[in-house]
């Protein structure tokens, strides 16, 4: 398993890598402009653009990490790249679970370093400006335009992107699933993109659909957010092991 870990990880490196390079460029031009700022704000066009392109960049990488993920292993089912690795002696448990694994790892260190990249910078422009009760408080009821139940300190933002990194993992394993299933049982047949899509979104609805039943009225809303994140991890076990049963029984490598 090992073996096959570093194996996921050399394959999606490159990607991380210009992630990282494109982080590192927009960091330091937030960081000269705030610098560079005088009390008449010359630099603040370019802050504001620097932590709106921070933002995205954030989103947009954990969310390509995901999605090469799905890429990769549609190339090891139906090209040549994965001859290889399916010639090893590994079974399609341990193929598929070195895959997840290093999904879910790959989401825990990005989700890390951009929460930590994003507390530093908050906290630099605060004591830059000197404004920090006010520019809070235009936060908070930022925030609470969006949700009033989401808690603005650094418990209530770890369980968010907690929760929505689990979420996405859960998504991740549904899409190998939805893969799986296109290779292994439905390929050659009519409409297999369709099918495959269409189950894709049904499996998404049950896990929004799961997430929320077992919520009760008037929890709290780090538990509520504590709670989806457990559901989402069981989901996603639960799809691996679908996947690699169906992998291991149906798919001829």
């Amino acid at each position: 398993m090992k073996a096959l870990l570093k194996y996921e990880l050399r394959k999606t490196l490159m990607m991380k890598l210009i992630i990282l390079g494109i982080t590192a460029a927009a960091e330091l031009a937030f960081l000269i402009a705030l610098f560079l700022r005088n009390s008449e704000g010359n630099t603040d066009n370019v802050i504001i653009t620097t932590i709106f392109l921070l933002t995205f960049i954030a989103f947009a990488g954990i969310l390509l990490i995901g999605v090469q993920s799905v890429m990769t292993l549609h190339r090891d089912m139906n090209t040549k790249q994965g001859y290889m690795l399916y010639m090893t002696p590994r079974n399609s448990y341990q193929i598929l679970g070195a895959k997840m694994l290093e999904n879910g790892i790959s989401l825990v260190l990005a989700g890390s370093f951009f929460f930590l990249l994003g507390f530093l910078d908050v906290t630099l422009l605060f004591h830059r400006l000197g404004q920090l009760e006010a520019l809070w408080k235009y936060v908070e009821e930022f925030v609470s335009m969006i949700n009033d139940q989401i808690e603005l300190n650094v418990n209530g933002v770890m369980c968010l992107v907690a929760e929505m990194l689990t979420s996405w993992l859960a998504t991740v394993s549904v899409a190998f699933l939805a893969d799986i299933i296109s290779a292994a049982l439905l390929n050659g047949k009519r409409f297999n993109g369709i099918l495959s899509f269409v189950f894709f979104i049904l499996l998404n609805i049950l896990l929004n659909f799961l997430q929320g039943v077992f919520i009760a009225k008037g929890t709290p809303v780090n538990t509520v957010l504590m709670i989806q994140g457990a559901i989402a991890l069981a989901y996603s076990a639960i799809m691996y092991v679908l996947s690699a049963f169906i992998m291991d029984r149906y798919l001829s490598v």
